[in-house]
C-alpha cells in the first residue's frame, strides 16, 4: 500500500500542491451503511433456556449514513441521505471538499456501481481510491460500522427523524481517539508513515 500511495501523491497531490490548490494530505476510508425503523436483533444473554423477549417492529423505512474516517487521527465525516446513489454521493464529496479544504484526499472505497459513474463529478482536493473487488476486511470503516449497528440492536424506532437524530448522536459520541482505535488498522498506518518518510525525502 505505501508503494501505491507514493505513487499516487507523486503523480496527483505533488503537482496540485505545487499550483498552490493544497497544502498536506490525508488518507480517509469511505463507505455506506443502512439503518432503518425495522428492529435489529443481537445475541443476548439470559438465563439458561429462557428465550430473550422484547419489542419489536416490521417497518422497512431506512436512512443511509455516508461516512469518512481518517484512520491515524480519527478525523470523520459523515452525513445521513434518504439512499445510496450517485446523487447522495457526489453530494457528500462536494461536502467533503470544503471540510479542510487545503488538504488533498486521498478517498479509499468499495466498487458500488455509484462509485464508479463516470459523469460524476470529483472535486479537485479528492482522489478516489478503488479497492479490490469482495475484500470489505480491508475498508476499516466495515468495523465502525459494525459498532453502530451493536449499539442501535433492539432500538425501536417511531419515525425517520428519530432514527436520524440517534444516527448523528451516536456518531457525534464516538471521539476522534475512539475512531482511531476501531479503524486504525496496522498496515494502514504502516503505509501511510512510509509514505510520509519517502515524501519528506528530497
Amino acid at each position: 500500500m505505501s508503494l501505491l500511495l507514493l505513487f499516487l501523491l507523486c503523480h496527483k497531490y505533488v503537482p496540485a500542491m505545487k499550483a498552490g490548490k493544497v497544502a498536506s494530505w490525508k488518507v480517509y476510508f469511505q463507505d455506506e451503511s443502512r439503518f432503518g425503523l425495522l428492529t435489529v436483533l443481537r445475541r443476548a444473554i439470559t438465563l439458561p433456556g429462557v428465550k430473550p423477549v422484547g419489542p419489536y417492529q416490521h417497518r422497512f423505512i431506512y436512512r443511509f449514513c455516508y461516512g469518512l474516517v481518517e484512520p491515524m487521527s480519527g478525523d470523520h465525516f459523515f452525513i445521513t441521505a434518504p439512499a445510496a446513489n450517485t446523487l447522495f454521493f457526489e453530494y457528500m464529496l462536494q461536502e467533503f471538499s470544503l471540510h479542510e479544504p487545503k488538504v488533498f484526499k486521498l478517498i479509499f472505497l468499495d466498487k458500488a456501481g455509484y462509485h464508479l459513474t463516470k459523469s460524476m463529478r470529483v472535486p479537485q482536493n479528492i482522489l478516489l481510491v478503488y479497492l479490490p473487488s469482495s475484500n470489505p476486511e480491508l475498508n476499516p470503516m466495515e468495523r465502525f460500522w459494525e459498532e453502530m449497528k451493536s449499539a442501535v440492536a433492539f432500538h425501536n424506532f417511531k419515525d425517520e427523524d428519530e432514527l436520524e437524530e440517534w444516527i448523528h448522536a451516536t456518531i457525534k459520541g464516538y471521539s476522534n481517539q475512539q475512531i482511531a482505535s476501531i479503524t486504525g488498522y496496522p498496515y494502514i498506518k504502516e503505509a501511510i508513515l512510509k509514505a510520509k518518510t519517502d515524501m519528506e525525502q528530497p
